[in-house]
């Protein structure tokens, strides 16, 4: 009867010993995989933002044209593809298609590209672009200005809160 006992505490003890050294296996996986996604997140996302901050202020200033009075840009409802843009990159965008068919920064305004990684899978990464008051550069404005707030987010199942990467885009009018 001893010996039983002592074999079912030495199971018990096993069993747990186990079960903790698995918990502690599972988290540093859960660790290790949420550094990865961020790190590839952070990757993913400045690429977008570095593609955006490539191209011209506004449709008008794309075609060449200069402009000394702000009210001539795109309408703030208006912000995003337009016309042949609409049609030329699909949503969410899986191959990038955006670098090739978009012109100016706000056509990223409401775009979504989903980019997949070898080892973690697929990343959302969206993008919002809105003028900015000249005054508050915190302030979204419903007018035209010289300046615009761009926001791209990238998200991930491995990560516990989404990337959020801002920039602003000045249109110098002067040089």
């Amino acid at each position: 009867m001893q010996q039983m006992l002592a074999v079912l505490f030495a199971m018990v003890l096993l069993g747990s010993t186990i079960l903790g050294v698995n918990v502690m296996l599972i988290d540093k996986t859960e660790t290790m995989l949420e550094a990865e996604a961020s790190l590839t997140a952070v990757s993913l996302g400045q690429s977008m933002m570095d593609e955006i901050m490539t191209k011209s202020y506004d449709a008008i200033t794309a075609a060449g044209t200069r402009v000394w009075d702000s009210t001539l840009f795109t309408a703030p409802g208006a912000l995003g593809p337009s016309g042949a843009e609409t049609g030329l990159v699909p949503l969410p965008d899986p191959s990038g298609l955006s670098d090739k068919w978009y012109n100016d920064v706000d056509d990223y305004n409401g775009y979504i590209r989903r980019a997949s990684t070898p080892i973690l899978g697929n990343f959302t990464v969206r993008d919002s672009v809105y003028y900015v008051s000249e005054s508050n550069l915190n302030v979204k404005v419903n007018h035209q200005t010289s300046l615009k707030r761009i926001v791209v987010v990238v998200t991930h199942r491995n990560m516990r809160y989404s990337l959020y990467l801002y920039d602003l885009y000045i249109y110098r009018k002067f040089f």
